[in-house]
């Protein structure tokens, strides 16, 4: 797990981070999310992908300055590898199941929400398999790393930075639709024990990678099949 080698202290950068990333963007997320509506997405996914990617790796090197200007160690191996590899196996599958359980009940329009941020074919695959792996490392560094450092320093309860990182991170996605959220909240939750337990970001990082790089595969093909399927009764 991260571990700060100045403690108690965040300076301005970390500050300004907190509120942006923490606080603001979530919070525009969630408008323009709204904005949205049922609508498509305005730009192509190819399109999509490439931006997010840009944005994220934009973020990953601010936060890595502001690991280093906290005296933040922010990669270390697991300290029990066993334990914290099994966790890690476990979560994803727990995660893969939970995303097929809850398919069913999501609406129309949720479905196609997803369906619209993920690859359709082929072609699209590469740039989402990049986007897979800086979201897997970028965004576990930024919201389970860093940020849930300083906001310790800032909160000193654990559970309350927690939950308070884990409803940020859930709103930061919000545009794979509102009611996506609550199950990327429990999620994100899931995410930081994982990290307690490991001591190190790297097994929640390869969880990461892998549930979106499954997700991406698993949910355009459910669409699909519903929408090819034959109405009930017929």
């Amino acid at each position: 797990m991260i571990r700060a080698l100045i403690p108690d202290e965040v300076n301005a950068l970390g500050i300004v981070l907190l509120a942006f990333v923490g606080v603001l963007l979530p919070i525009f997320i969630v408008k323009s999310a709204r904005r949205l509506g049922d609508r498509p997405l305005p730009i192509s996914r190819s399109r999509f992908f490439r931006q997010t990617i840009l944005f994220q790796l934009f973020l990953g090197a601010i936060f890595a300055w502001a690991a280093h200007t906290h005296g933040i160690l922010s990669m270390p191996s697991p300290e029990r590898p066993l334990i914290a590899w099994s966790a890690a196996a476990g979560m994803y599958v727990g995660a893969v199941l939970m995303l097929k359980l809850r398919w069913s009940s999501r609406t129309a329009a949720s479905k196609q929400r997803l369906y619209d941020i993920l690859p359709h074919d082929r072609a699209e695959l590469p740039p989402y398999v990049l986007l897979c792996v800086v979201a897997g490392i970028v965004e576990e560094f930024a919201y389970r790393g860093v940020m849930t450092e300083l906001a310790q320093r800032l909160i000193g309860i654990t559970m309350i930075t927690m939950v308070a990182m884990s409803i940020a991170f859930a709103a930061a996605h919000a545009m794979q639709g509102l009611r996506s959220m609550a199950g990327i909240f429990v999620i994100a939750l899931a995410c930081h024990a994982l990290v307690w337990l490991a001591q190190s970001l790297i097994p929640v990082m390869v969880v990461h990678f892998a549930y979106d790089l499954t997700a991406g595969m698993l949910i355009p093909r459910w669409f699909e099949a519903s929408v090819s399927a034959p109405p009930a009764g017929a």
